[in-house]
């Protein structure tokens, strides 16, 4: 998996793509908590989940009908009045494309167990044919290694230089319509 920094970083290079000024700032912790949300079946590790197991790791967290689900509460329970300038399908969207792109990333990696993105319906696992982003080590002793290093300049060029330039262009297009 990417780092949890990387995962963040995407959605909110995708939130740039749904800007409004009347966005609260929960839209960007919701964002995030998102991006970072499917790893929490790390904890089946410790229990005793198979990594192959629809529970395990990369499994039914990281799956697409989860971010559909995810992204219809966060919607629902964070936002009952949707923000002037955005409908509550736009926000759903959001928050499904955000919730979704960690298993996308992750079956970008070079390392750990496909992606289960259609579970719980199946528990087939995937990975992208082109696999450029270094898998990044589990716990914080490992994250802050020369490994760990090796894996954020992997991620830079990767993850957050196409994100700055995605924010840019939708920066540079929004103010092109304004201009018209």
């Amino acid at each position: 998996m990417p780092s949890a920094f990387s995962h963040v970083v995407v959605a909110g290079a995708l939130g740039a793509a749904f800007y409004r000024p009347t966005l609260p700032a929960r839209f960007w912790t919701l964002s995030a908590g998102c991006a970072v949300l499917p790893d929490v079946d790390v904890v089946g590790v410790r229990l005793g989940i198979p990594l192959g197991h629809v529970l395990g790791h990369r499994g039914l967290t990281h799956s697409l009908p989860f971010a559909a689900v995810i992204a219809a509460l966060v919607v629902v329970l964070f936002f009952r009045h949707a923000p002037a300038g955005i409908s509550h399908a736009r926000l759903w969207l959001y928050f499904f494309l955000a919730t979704a792109s960690h298993g996308i990333l992750d079956a970008l990696t070079n390392g750990g167990p496909g992606v289960a993105f259609f579970a719980p319906l199946e528990n087939d696992r995937y990975f992208f044919p082109a696999r450029p982003i270094e898998v990044s080590p589990l716990g914080l002793r490992a994250f802050f290694s020369e490994r760990g290093a090796r894996v954020i300049e992997n991620e830079i060029l990767w993850l957050w230089v196409p994100a700055a330039l995605f924010v840019l262009a939708c920066v540079g297009w929004r103010r092109a319509r304004l201009t018209r």
